[in-house]
């Protein structure tokens, strides 16, 4: 597997690249447009609409593929020109975090066409299946308009989120915060840090802002504090404080919300003991 992973050297000519079958020749069609992206771009949590990336990341202009064709190991290059004593000049292929880390090609430009043959067929191209997996991908193929409307969505939830977190009143904020783990000291710290955590995950904020039983697990959570109900671990019980009354039994399980779970059963089947729990806590 050696040779696989073999790089052309400095001496080469032009001539001695791209030396490929028919079966490996990749072209564009007029006006076909295609899209390429760096991996592991993250949206910037600090900055609304950027993105983790590096600043540039230059993909290398030259590569060995394995032709199907021929069943020959072929050095490639994305070569622009040549100069006078036929020494290749490369095209640098650059991915910029200004451009999202985009790449689009045009079918329509020239040295689009030759970038296009390189890069569908090169290593470095996650979206390449016949690509040796020893190489290290620096980018993919991806559908630009399905990526696109995603995109937007996730936007438009992230809209939505924060909208809700900011026109919620002081309580039913507490309430949201309260169930996500989030606390201050201050109504407006609650505030704030509930509705970053809207824009940062607002899939789950959401989920727990129009949860029914919401109210009802604050309740719950202020009785556990104060002492009045007790989550009993070893018998997986909750109970009556003073009495030792069992209320609900449960079972352990990974990810089960407890409080949510109690909050549910007394809403449905034993209103009552709601009732009393807001008595109690006055």
């Amino acid at each position: 597997m050696t040779e696989l992973i073999i790089k052309p050297n400095n001496k080469m000519k032009a001539s001695d690249f791209n030396l490929l079958s028919e079966k490996m020749v990749r072209k564009l069609k007029p006006d076909q447009r295609v899209t390429y992206r760096v991996l592991n771009v993250r949206p910037d949590p600090d900055n609304y609409g950027r993105f983790l990336m590096p600043a540039a990341l230059q993909i290398p202009s030259t590569d060995i593929v394995f032709d199907k064709g021929t069943g020959e190991f072929v050095p490639i290059a994305a070569i622009e020109r040549t100069d006078l004593d036929g020494n290749p000049i490369f095209i640098n292929i650059v991915f910029t975090a200004s451009n999202a880390g985009y790449l689009f090609l045009n079918g329509n430009n020239a040295v689009h066409q030759k970038i296009y043959q390189y890069i569908e067929i090169c290593n470095y191209n996650e979206s390449n299946p016949d690509r040796n997996p020893e190489f290290e991908a620096f980018f993919s193929c991806i559908d630009a308009q399905k990526e696109a409307k995603s995109e937007r969505n996730i936007r438009k939830l992230i809209v939505k989120a924060v909208n809700m977190a900011l026109d919620m009143d002081d309580m039913k904020a507490k309430e949201v915060a309260l169930a996500l783990g989030i606390d201050g000291e201050t109504t407006e710290e609650i505030r704030n840090a509930l509705e970053d955590y809207a824009g940062d995950n607002p899939e789950e904020f959401m989920q727990v802002a129009e949860r029914a039983s919401l109210e009802f697990e604050s309740l719950i959570k202020e009785a556990i504090k104060r002492g009045i109900i007790n989550n009993n671990l070893n018998s997986q019980t909750f109970e009556w404080a003073e009495t030792k009354k069992e209320i609900l039994k449960y079972k352990k399980g990974p990810g089960k919300n407890y409080i949510k779970e109690l909050a549910d059963y007394l809403q449905e089947n034993n209103p009552d003991e709601l009732n009393a729990i807001k008595t109690r806590l006055g």
